[in-house]
């Protein structure tokens, strides 16, 4: 049997722009919620009242077609409407992770030639300025608006979405008036003729684990038909109420999640920052019918004490990605106790989009378990021998590739990079390891770069370290590879303890021996309290790279 997708019917926004689509949605449900944030309510008529409004703000600053627009923004209102404002204009939002220090930030600054750079003072405890005056200390003493800075010869203009002035930017809420004059809505009409579904949209920057992130180039079409194909496999309607704290900046937070939502005029409910308690009590008060999250976001509401007390009821579905390791168990946990009975896990990724691959919500709770698994509408998809491009058989692990309308084009002036990432008849290389299986699913294995080869054998580190979390005192374990003269490769496992369990390298030892296969079982387990991570688009990802670094210069952690 061939690989299936969800069966939906004609996509009515295939040749729709963002912008195109919010008015059409909008002209269905004027009246209808789509955005909640804390306790404003604002319906699809508001919400492109304000899209415009931003969009005429944006023309009167001096930004035209194909301009970068920075957005260092948590989920917030504004980053929507900012979003839209691109989109109506046909300027390239630039999304920036909220948790960027100033090493990130200059980069992204000046590889992505932005013009502008929108973002909050503070989300809780983070401090935005401090970054920002570091990295342009010129900052300070220039004239807001137009800025001269020999370092980002671009940036023309930083705009604060802040009630207190600060030295050198502008306040968002001044801009914003600035576009009211009459003049401005004649200039939007005529941008937004010139704006086509392949134009650029926004530019979405890799999570940068081992090399500085590349800026994956994303248009209208990459991303708006399958938002809309996405909520329909979902069975997304405008009854719909969806919980949203994973980030804007990455592909599920900022693109999949809100256009899934609107374009089916269901509401998103948003949140700034995540907390588990906020969370609980959200999914009660707004009868939260689909939630999509992290394992680390389940987990902490999974072990929150208001979890029992917590009406949760109307919960129906959502995708559930396993980014930070997880626990034994946790997706039957999402399942049972709290309550996601047609949960998923999917697959997707910066240059793809989320959800490239995905579930019919019909299918068994063991099939949804498995991250994959049918190719969303626009994309075919191939499990191949790295080496040489040949389809691998069923039950055999190789290359994920990719090929049709939801794939990027490329990366934002990386020209070798973009030439190395596809093949000559255009498939992209994903560096994921996957395997098709007899019922033509396709199913995520890990990264290809972190397979282990011992003797013959190819082995995904996800296999050994979802067996040692089996064990009833571990929490979370990662594996990496290590050079070995008579193996080529031997596994390490790095283990991290439940709170307030103890175990040791010998348990671990034992738990394996005789129960998986020896050349599994791992040569060297390091017992210790957390490992390397950084800051992803969706959740802390593990430094595997740096784990191994740490390893072969004798570095113990803790």
């Amino acid at each position: 049997m061939g690989p299936m997708r969800p069966a939906v019917g004609p996509n009515p926004f295939l040749d729709a722009t963002a912008g195109q689509m919010l008015a059409r949605v909008a002209a269905r449900f004027p009246d209808r919620e789509a955005i909640v944030a804390a306790d404003r309510r604002i319906t699809y008529k508001e919400f492109l009242r304000e899209g415009e409004r931003a969009a005429r703000a944006l023309l009167a600053l001096g930004i035209a077609k194909d301009d970068k627009v920075a957005l260092w923004l948590p989920n917030r209102p504004a980053w929507l409407f900012l979003q839209q404002a691109c989109a109506m204009i046909g300027a390239v939002a630039v999304a920036l992770n909220t948790r960027y220090k100033a090493h990130e930030l200059a980069y992204i600054l000046g590889q992505s030639d932005s013009t502008t750079l929108i973002l909050a003072d503070h989300l809780g405890p983070v401090d935005f300025l401090e970054p920002l005056y570091e990295v342009l200390p010129g900052l300070r003493d220039a004239e807001p608006g137009e800025l001269v800075l020999p370092e980002f010869p671009k940036l023309k203009r930083v705009i604060v979405d802040a009630e207190d002035p600060y030295p050198g930017c502008l306040r968002l809420s001044d801009v914003l008036e600035a576009g009211a004059e009459p003049e401005w809505q004649a200039a939007l009409e005529r941008a937004r003729a010139n704006v086509t579904p392949d134009d650029p949209w926004t530019i979405l920057y890799t999570s940068g684990t081992t090399a500085f992130p590349k800026g994956a180039v994303i248009s209208h079409r990459n991303a708006v038909p399958h938002g809309w194909y996405a909520g329909e496999a979902l069975r997304v309607t405008e009854a719909d109420r969806v919980l949203h704290a994973l980030p804007m900046t990455g592909t599920w937070g900022g693109l999949c999640i809100p256009l899934s939502t609107f374009s089916h005029g269901a509401c998103l409910v948003l949140m700034e920052s995540f907390d588990a308690g906020v969370a609980l009590h959200l999914i009660e008060r707004e009868d939260i019918t689909i939630w999509n999250a992290v394992d680390a976001m389940a987990i902490a509401v999974l072990d929150h004490p208001d979890l029992a007390r917590r009406t949760r009821s109307a919960l129906r579905t959502g995708g559930f990605g396993m980014t930070g390791g997880g626990r034994d168990g946790l997706f039957e946990e999402i399942l049972r106790t709290l309550g996601v009975p047609q949960a998923y896990q999917p697959y997707g990724m910066t240059e793809l989009g989320a959800l490239s691959m995905l579930h019919d919500l019909d299918e068994s709770d063991a099939s949804r378990a498995l991250p994959g698994v049918w190719p969303a509408d626009g994309l075919e998809v191939r499990v191949v021998d790295p080496e040489t491009g040949e389809d691998m058989p069923v039950d055999r692990e190789g290359e994920l590739w990719f090929r049709g309308p939801l794939v990027t084009r490329g990366y934002y002036k990386k020209p070798e990079e973009t030439a190395r990432a596809f093949t000559a008849d255009g498939w992209f290389k994903s560096g994921d390891l996957a395997v098709r299986d007899a019922e033509g699913r396709t199913i995520f294995k890990g990264r290809l770069r972190e397979v282990l080869r011992i003797s013959h054998f190819m082995v995904a580190p996800a296999e050994i370290e979802a067996f040692i979390m089996t064990h009833p005192k571990v929490s979370q374990a990662f594996v990496i590879g290590v050079p070995d003269p008579k193996l080529n490769e031997v596994a390490v496992a790095y283990v991290i303890a439940k709170p307030g369990e103890h175990v040791t390298e010998a348990d671990i030892l034992t738990h394996c021996k005789g129960r998986i296969a020896s050349y599994k079982v791992p040569r060297h387990i390091r017992i210790v309290d957390d490992v390397p991570r950084t800051p992803g688009p969706h959740g802390d990802k593990v430094q595997k790279t740096k784990l191994r670094e740490l390893f072969l210069a004798g570095v113990q952690i803790t």
